[in-house]
């Protein structure tokens, strides 16, 4: 490209120096009788031709590499994918992956951060950023505990400690409280980190640690009673009509979420007892009043 400005450059000047400057038309060299200054103008249109050829040839080979770099992280997210579905829930394993999904109808991009910051706070590390948009994949997470101890134990824990104003503090206490009132305040919606679901109803918010066996069900990325709507997204990067979330799709969704997960049964995992129930901490602690519509199923 040096060259090729250099060589513009170069002819200019010489225009400069015949004194001519003739317009730029088919027929300038006949017009110029082959003069100094039409030859001149005639390097310049070629000289443009070719930066105009190196463009083009620039913009395809810059959306060749975006169209590489797209499937091979397409690849790596599947591959993330079945390593997160591989852990069996027996003994505790050096190193697992966990995928984020999440489903809120307002201020997704906040959630996401408090997601995150939950996810730092406990000891999740951050191994592959999430897709862009609103619904996209991700972030990829791996679990490398340096006492062995198991992911859906840690997860469990901290889940059990978040309504318990008397639990003693611990790593991601704190960020998942502040992610719980979020979902609270943000919802309907849905958030899975692993093994963990936080569901927000519009009746009841509740969380739990899921077996391995029953994530196999949702998938890697997938969220219990979200699928019709994920369906309706349209293409990945357009912007997502979230009017359906906003209104009965969403409030349907969650529903379901919150049945999917109370009629999983007790101890699916060792220490699993059934959902954690959120929603009476929530109101409590933003000062408000909550009665039950009906007891908890």
């Amino acid at each position: 490209m040096g060259g090729v400005l250099r060589g513009v450059r170069d002819a200019v000047q010489a225009m400069r120096v015949t004194g001519s400057q003739p317009a730029l038309t088919d027929d300038t060299a006949a017009e110029f009788g082959g003069s100094a200054g039409a030859r001149t103008l005639a390097e310049v249109r070629a000289i443009l031709l070719q930066v105009r050829e190196g463009q083009y040839r620039a913009a395809r080979q810059a959306e060749a590499l975006q169209r590489g770099q797209e499937e091979i992280l397409e690849f790596v997210r599947s591959v993330l994918d079945d390593e997160a579905l591989a852990a069996d829930g027996g003994a505790a394993c050096r190193r697992r992956v966990a995928a984020v999904s999440l489903q809120v109808t307002r201020s997704t991009q906040v959630v996401r951060g408090l997601v995150e910051a939950f996810c730092d706070g406990i000891g999740l590390e951050i191994i592959l950023a999430a897709e862009p948009g609103t619904g996209g994949r991700g972030p990829y997470l791996c679990w490398r505990p340096a006492d062995g101890r198991r992911l859906e134990d840690a997860l469990a824990a901290v889940l059990a400690a978040a309504p318990d104003g008397r639990a003693a503090d611990s790593p991601g206490l704190d960020e998942l409280r502040r992610l719980v009132l979020a979902l609270h305040e943000f919802g309907p919606g849905t958030i899975r980190i692993g093994p963990l679901i936080l569901n927000r109803a519009e009746e009841a918010m509740i969380g739990r640690v899921v077996s391995p066996w029953d994530l196999a069900v949702l998938g890697a990325t997938g969220l219990p009673g979200w699928g019709a709507v994920a369906e309706s997204r349209g293409p990945s990067g357009t912007a997502w009509a979230w009017e359906l979330a906003s209104g009965g799709a969403a409030a349907r969704a969650a529903k379901e979420g919150e049945q999917w997960l109370r009629e999983l049964g007790d101890q699916r995992i060792p220490g699993d007892r059934t959902v954690v129930e959120l929603t009476a901490w929530a109101e409590g602690y933003l000062g408000r009043s909550w009665i039950p519509s009906s007891p908890p199923s």
